[in-house]
């Protein structure tokens, strides 16, 4: 799929710390995105990403769906964050700059 999207990268942090302040305050970068589903170390965010004129076309019966999950485990220092889904190339800019901006390398 051409929008997919896998990474792996670390935080300071314990996965718990880590989990609750992305489920509380998600990136930037997940801001069209919706929390839909979580475990105990997992969380599972969702997008509409259909445009309206497609919509309109399929007369509101279809949608797009993106979905990223997003793991937190123990890392060798801090959590490991493993994220896997679809997202969109605007999105996947957004995440390069957070990945430059906020992580540290596994």
């Amino acid at each position: 799929m051409a929008d997919e999207v896998k990474l792996a990268f670390g935080l300071d942090g314990a996965p718990d710390a880590n989990l609750a302040s992305w489920k509380q305050e998600p990136p930037k970068f997940l801001g069209d995105y919706h929390l839909e589903d979580e475990s105990y170390d997992t969380l599972v965010f969702e997008a509409q990403v259909m445009g309206v004129g497609m919509r309109i076309l399929m007369w509101g019966m279809a949608k797009t769906l993106y979905r990223v999950s997003v793991t937190f485990s123990e890392g060798s220092v801090g959590t490991r964050v493993t994220l896997s889904g679809q997202a969109k190339e605007d999105v996947r800019d957004e995440m390069g700059a957070y990945l430059r901006e906020h992580t540290r390398q596994l």
